[in-house]
């Protein structure tokens, strides 16, 4: 009786706000937010200690990596993110976005683009994302 009470507390996690910092409820735009304010610290937090960020330059892996690709320098072209609509399961996520783009002297516009953001959670935090140029490809990624 012992061996099934333990098999049954594997195959739940428990969540501990000491360990796993405090509970996100809206991570995805949560992610979104502190990627636009450059709050690094916030943007950090929502992402599981594991994350793969499939960026343009490549894979980073873990939330060092994910700090580093979120540091932008200032000057030039900076982009913000703009969540159109949210097409959310259990452990998955499509972000329908547009990213604005404006020079960062004098906020006057540099472009805009359309796409999807594809999300994977564990836990309540990101565990992956990756951009999608092709709104309709992401969405076909939800079940």
């Amino acid at each position: 009786m012992a061996g099934a009470h333990g098999e049954a507390r594997k195959k739940y996690k428990t969540f501990h706000p000491y360990r796993d910092g405090p509970l996100i409820h809206d991570p995805v735009r949560e992610f979104i937010r502190t990627f636009n304010e450059r709050d690094l610290d916030a943007f950090v937090a929502v992402l599981h200690p594991e994350v793969e960020l499939h960026s343009m330059r490549g894979l980073r892996k873990g939330r060092d990596a994910a700090r580093l690709w979120a540091t932008r320098a200032p000057g030039g072209v900076q982009q913000t993110i703009e969540l159109e609509e949210l097409h959310e399961e259990t452990d998955r996520a499509v972000a329908l976005i547009r990213r604005v783009w404006r020079w960062d002297e004098d906020r006057s516009a540099a472009g805009e683009d359309e796409m999807a953001w594809f999300f994977e959670l564990r836990g309540r935090r990101i565990s992956s994302w990756r951009p999608y140029e092709d709104r309709a490809e992401a969405l076909s990624k939800l079940r």
